[in-house]
């Protein structure tokens, strides 16, 4: 059985030179959870191609694996990109109605770009397939592939958090948006809290009849499941083996002349809780001054979206707070945060990661959060510490382990620090060994297979 991707987006950035094909992963944790899998067992991936592109282009990863892009132009990347999934629906579900756009013309070209996908799925489509749509860019595609005439089992997973009702009324393409994503016969969240409120919106919008896991809507009964995606386990372990990973870690530690290191890795997104990170990282320098000079926290901010305002002004007020963090507290000799705004590939976190003494990854709101995951299968000298916020989904997931805190309480960031450097080693191996069984039980291979299980009965 054929397995199609869909997503917005592409797992590697492509360049064409000579008739040769040159393929470079992207960052993101969709394509770091399917890439391998897709790799290694073959299919195809649809997602969206350049600007200015007439027709689709197909591009062969292995003999298996194929790459199709739906031509996007700049305008549909304006309305359906940066408009509507971005400036409508990712706020939205985040919870942040006060940067949330509604903007009638970015609802049609959502829609336009939608149907732009749907075809391009219908132009590869065989019977036998199992399709597997991706996320809040997307809605619309299960309805639309269900109307155009696919009778195979249609999965449709939402990676970002599902809002509940009483925000997503504000919405005014609510019932649309709700009808698109019922047209898929699978349904899956990270959650269960997201599950609910999805249910909770089918029923109050839409008039749907929940029963358990399920909702029957115009004679169909759709399956809704909680299934947490997670990380490619043993490439984690391979990157983690490699003498110049850990050579690079043991340069980078000595370098840094530090007794502690922390770490943090985000997209620099107003949804990340930066600004609310380093507010409890300075907390921490005031209530435990013997610590300064001796912890340095690495704080990796990946760019995103940087056409959008409310991206620029996150990345103002976080350039601010780390100058004061630093003209505060730093010493000759000592950087209390090391501040880089750039992607880093997955050897080069492995070994950020490897040296770190604790992690501090702490969204004010994030729908999963795979980092606190890469940096528990990265430290296999079972010697580290996740301080995790209360409103990240894989807190579900970790919340015995883990140090649970609020991204909003900057005392109890601090204090959480303090607990992860003086821990004793014996606890800390305890917490980590069990963190390490969840990530390596529910890898994403246990999680493709658990989602994409037959449905029939």
């Amino acid at each position: 059985m054929k397995l199609i991707v869909v997503s917005n987006r592409e797992p590697y950035k492509i360049e064409a030179s000579r008739g040769r094909s040159k393929f470079e992963k992207t960052v993101g944790g969709l394509v770091s959870a399917l890439e391998p899998v897709l790799r290694e067992k073959g299919g195809i991936w649809v997602c969206w191609g350049r600007k200015g592109q007439k027709t689709p282009l197909e591009f062969k990863v292995t003999d298996s694996f194929l790459i199709k892009q739906i031509p996007l132009t700049s305008t549909d990347v304006y309305e359906y990109y940066y408009g509507y999934s971005n400036e409508t629906l990712w706020p939205l579900s985040h919870m942040f109605l006060m940067r949330t756009r509604f903007n009638h013309n970015y609802w049609v070209g959502y829609r336009r770009v939608n149907r732009k996908f749907a075809r391009g799925v219908m132009e590869i489509y065989q019977k036998g397939s199992k399709i597997l749509v991706n996320d809040y860019h997307l809605a619309l595609v299960p309805r639309l592939l269900r109307d155009m005439g696919v009778s195979d089992t249609i999965y449709f997973f939402w990676h970002i958090p599902f809002p509940p009702y009483f925000m997503l009324r504000f919405l005014p393409s609510r019932r649309e948006l709700l009808e698109g994503i019922l047209g898929a016969d699978v349904i899956g969240f990270h959650t269960q809290h997201y599950a609910d409120n999805f249910l909770e919106c089918v029923r109050e919008i839409l008039g749907a009849f929940p029963d358990g896991d399920r909702v029957y809507w115009e004679g169909r009964r759709i399956r809704i499941r909680v299934v947490p995606i997670g990380i490619d386990v043993q490439r984690w372990k391979k990157f983690c083996a490699d003498p110049k990973v850990k050579r690079y870690a043991r340069n980078l530690k000595k370098n840094l002349s530090a007794e502690f290191v922390g770490i943090g890795v985000d997209r620099l997104d107003y949804t990340k809780g930066l600004e609310e990170k380093f507010r409890g990282i300075e907390r921490f320098f005031e209530k435990y001054p013997s610590f300064r000079g001796k912890v340095s926290f690495l704080q990796i901010a990946a760019p995103t979206r940087t056409k959008l305002e409310d991206y620029m002004d996150i990345k103002r007020k976080t350039d601010e707070i780390v100058g004061m963090i630093e003209g505060r507290f730093g010493e000759p000799g000592w950087v209390p945060v090391y501040y880089y705004y750039k992607n880093y590939n997955d050897e080069r976190l492995a070994s950020l990661y490897r040296i770190a003494d604790f992690a501090l990854v702490t969204p004010i709101i994030d729908g999963l959060n795979l980092v606190a995951k890469e940096y528990v299968i990265s430290k296999d000298n079972e010697e580290g510490v996740l301080i995790l916020s209360e409103f990240a989904g894989v807190s579900v997931q970790f919340r015995e382990k883990a140090l649970i805190v609020n991204p909003f309480d900057e005392d109890e960031i601090a204090e959480a620090i303090y607990m992860a450097l003086k821990m004793k080693p014996s606890e800390k191996k305890e917490r980590l060994k069990a963190l390490r069984q969840i990530v390596e039980e529910m890898d994403v291979k246990w999680w493709l297979s658990e989602f994409l299980k037959d449905i029939s009965a």
